[in-house]
């Protein structure tokens, strides 16, 4: 799992690096903009990986109803000689709702209209899905992407309090690369 989580560190490093690289181009818009779309992408995948990798560990390692690990792992739940079994066919789940099952059941706490962190990761799926599915040019600002970064970290270092009681590895960190270029 350490290799998985590692990797999901790279991701967020690369992310942080187009980032940074956003705000060295400020007089050319188009790289800039490349950049911003890049550091994006990548945090979302580092995110990703990182929801995965605890959803695997909890699947393996945790006693999980089927149903709890048919929806961390998105494996549909069949029948197979009496007995409910995962079969290894895929059924998707929205990442919010992989994210927010995590959270409240390892936290012990329901999330509130209080959770910034909650409302701050959906705008941040909202603004990558405009870039992955465009229905119209979308215009993203170094600001709205720096946020991004921020929540994917900030939302990782919740699941990893509300599993492991600590911090994910990367936070302390923030947004400064640490190892790129």
């Amino acid at each position: 799992m350490e290799q998985f989580d590692f990797f999901g560190q790279q991701l967020f490093e690369e992310a942080k690096y187009y980032l940074e690289n956003a705000k060295l181009e400020s007089e050319n818009a188009a790289k800039a903009e490349a950049f911003m779309h890049a550091s994006l992408l990548l945090g979302m995948s580092a995110l990703e990986a990182y929801v995965n990798s605890i959803s695997e560990e909890l699947c393996k390692s945790f006693n999980l109803s089927i149903y709890e690990r048919s929806l961390l792992s998105e494996k549909q739940i069949k029948i197979n000689n009496g007995s409910l079994d995962l079969s290894s066919s895929l059924k998707m789940i929205r990442l919010i709702d992989r994210i927010e099952f995590i959270y409240c059941k390892y936290s012990h706490k329901a999330i509130t209209n209080e959770d910034e962190w909650d409302r701050s990761i959906k705008q941040t799926i909202d603004l990558r899905n405009n870039l992955v599915h465009p229905k119209t040019k979308i215009q993203i600002s170094y600001t709205q992407v720096e946020t991004a970064l921020n929540s994917i970290l900030n939302t990782v270092n919740k699941l990893f309090n509300a599993v492991y009681k600590q911090n994910v590895p990367i936070f302390n960190y923030g947004l400064q690369s640490i190892y790129l270029e």
